[in-house]
């Protein structure tokens, strides 16, 4: 059975989430984390940055949803919505950081074990943008980008070796520049194939809200 969420209001954002979606677990070993694992963990951190940002107003629920849906259904006083969580990330990146958590090293160099960046990087910042251009492009002709009753969020995640190079809010800032540069050069391209969907990005010291469309950025606050 799908696990439905139902939070009354923001003051009860986290007991009413509990333990889901509070952490996510290893990538190997007995208890290694799933994909609905991960999936949880990014919506619960969006969902309350969003419902801050008053983008969703409690109070909502929340269930898992499956293929071909997108991979939540949200209701909420503004209406319900679709959710689709996607990583912004790099094959070579992830294959390392399973290496990594293999290899039981306590300290690694990025780049160590196979992944971007072995030489370092001067703008990571570029292919943290490229990263999340591609999360949007492996979304075209999927369902969350497809007309719909109910609102639609594609929430892109980025985890990889770009994204760890980003140290403070400052460099996450200067990497959505590169990503807000891209897109205002295409823009009408990825109006096209967003097809009316919302984009937003889920940062570490950051929040981008409609990131094609009227952009908004929020420092996270959770």
């Amino acid at each position: 059975m799908s696990v439905k969420i139902s939070v009354p209001s923001l003051r009860e954002f986290d007991s009413a989430f509990g333990e889901i979606g509070l952490m996510v677990g290893p990538r190997t070993g007995p208890n290694k984390r799933t994909k609905d694992d991960k999936e949880w963990y990014v919506v619960r951190r969006f969902l309350k940055e969003a419902a801050l940002a008053k983008v969703f107003q409690c109070p909502l629920t929340i269930q898992k949803t499956y293929p071909p849906a997108p991979d939540f259904l949200l209701e909420n006083a503004n209406g319900a919505a679709q959710l689709e969580i996607t990583e912004a990330t790099d094959e070579a990146d992830q294959i390392e950081m399973t290496k990594i958590e293999l290899s039981n090293q306590s300290a690694t160099l990025i780049g160590e074990f196979g992944g971007r960046f072995s030489e370092g990087a001067s703008q990571p910042g570029r292919a943290w943008a490229s990263d999340v251009i591609d999360a949007i492009s492996r979304k075209e002709g999927k369902s969350i980008f497809q007309k719909a009753s109910v609102g639609r969020h594609l929430i892109i995640y980025p985890n990889s070796n770009a994204s760890s190079l980003l140290f403070d809010g400052d460099d996450e800032r200067e990497a959505f520049a590169f990503l807000e540069a891209a897109v205002a050069k295409k823009r009408q391209d990825f109006i096209r194939a967003t097809n009316g969907c919302l984009v937003h990005i889920l940062g570490k010291e950051h929040i981008f809200l409609d990131v094609t469309g009227a952009v908004q950025i929020r420092p996270c606050l959770n």
